[in-house]
């Protein structure tokens, strides 16, 4: 939970010691294996966001995983206008002594269709049509 509240550039080092060689990381737009892949990705992520804000709402835990429901906010320059975007999401976790397997559930509509000009004004509508 402390690498992504703190998630930064400089935090990507610390994933060897939060996962597993082999991890698999699976969230709407991805399905990684292996830490390297997920630290590319992160690399990624971090040179694109601006103001990232991560704040957990609940956990249940286990004895082998876990399930957390989170905000995350953040500023990206190709969406919403260079306005926050903020998106609810679940990340199930799964672990030994390190994490093998990472599991994050989120609208993606929310998170990018919703933001982007022409597709937002379409996902925006089809949203009120079904409601």
């Amino acid at each position: 939970m402390d690498f992504y509240a703190n998630f930064s550039r400089d935090t990507i080092p610390l994933i060897d010691e939060i996962y597993t060689r082999d991890v698999e990381f699976i969230d709407p737009v991805h399905r990684l294996e292996g830490s390297l892949a997920l630290k590319s990705y992160f690399r990624r992520l971090a040179e694109n966001m601006q103001d990232y804000e991560m704040q957990y709402i609940d956990k249940l835990e286990g004895d082998d995983s876990a399930c957390l429901s989170w905000e995350m906010s953040f500023v990206h320059s190709s969406l919403n206008s260079g306005r926050p975007v903020r998106v609810r999401g679940i990340s199930l976790i799964k672990y030994t002594s390190k994490i093998y397997y990472h599991e994050d559930r989120y609208d993606l509509g929310a998170l990018i269709y919703e933001h982007v000009p022409v597709l937002g004004a379409a996902t925006r509508y089809l949203k009120n049509r079904l409601s």
